[in-house]
């Protein structure tokens, strides 16, 4: 078990592994009261054009394009346990290969190029919220507010997670900009619920920020978790640099 600012994750298999886990096994692991815990489980498998395929499943047993913040804990967890001597690795997804390098405390990783789908409103309960729809391989709705109860983060997060513009789901992002240089954000992740960080969340909001001209493309995001910093380079790739950690080793029965 490992966790990437309190996002925390089951991660199980090898780089060889070629039979997919069964969505009841899924379910199972994710479980916080029956099975281990976890936002999602990862399940490492082979590839045959990367050094290891990176499987994200939620706890309903969906499988997710791309999880930021369970890739650095993906690179970690594969050269922790000996699978891989070097420390550059190239890791295919349901969203496409990303590199990570793995250094002695943190790790870098490529997050993609963000494609602004539409800025546009959405009606929730009868109200025209603005909002701004990012794909980094994992769909988002990014939402500025100034502030948001808890009640009001649930209601709309689960909302606009399930609704009908985004058929397959979304995942939730709402910002408070803070400066050019800092946003805050939180995020209701699809098929998840509220998490306390999210890797491409950030990048999605940090998108979107410099898409309505209000950041620069060095900006540092606020999350419940911890900070994490979203660097876009000159080509619109996003990378991010963080850390990961260990929680626990063992077995499920």
């Amino acid at each position: 078990k490992m966790h990437a600012m309190g996002n925390d994750f089951c991660i199980f298999g090898s780089p060889t592994e070629k039979k997919l886990p069964e969505k009841d096994l899924i379910c199972k692991i994710c479980d916080r009261h029956y099975g281990v815990g976890c936002d999602c489980a990862v399940f490492i498998g082979y590839s045959e054009g990367s050094d290891f395929y990176m499987h994200v499943y939620n706890p309903d047993g969906y499988e997710a394009e791309i999880c930021g913040n369970a890739l650095r804990c993906s690179a970690k967890y594969v050269c922790e346990n000996g699978y891989f001597s070097k420390r550059n690795l190239n890791v295919q997804t349901k969203a496409g290969i990303r590199n990570a390098i793995v250094g002695d405390e943190k790790i870098t990783t490529e997050i993609g190029i963000p494609k602004i789908i539409e800025s546009t409103f959405i009606n929730i309960a009868g109200i025209n919220i603005p909002y701004v729809s990012v794909s980094l391989g994992n769909p988002h709705c990014v939402i500025f507010v100034n502030k948001l109860s808890n009640d009001e983060f649930s209601f709309l997060g689960k909302s606009i997670e399930t609704h009908p513009f985004f058929p397959e789901g979304t995942n939730v992002e709402f910002i408070r900009i803070i400066s050019d240089e800092l946003i805050e954000m939180r995020v209701w992740e699809r098929g998840i619920g509220e998490t306390l960080s999210c890797t491409t969340g950030s990048c999605a909001s940090s998108a979107a920020a410099i898409y309505l001209g209000n950041s620069s493309k060095e900006l540092t995001v606020i999350q419940p978790g911890g900070d994490l910093t979203v660097i876009t380079n000159e080509d619109g790739l996003m990378s991010v640099t963080g850390s990961c950690t260990t929680v626990f080793k063992g077995s499920l029965i």
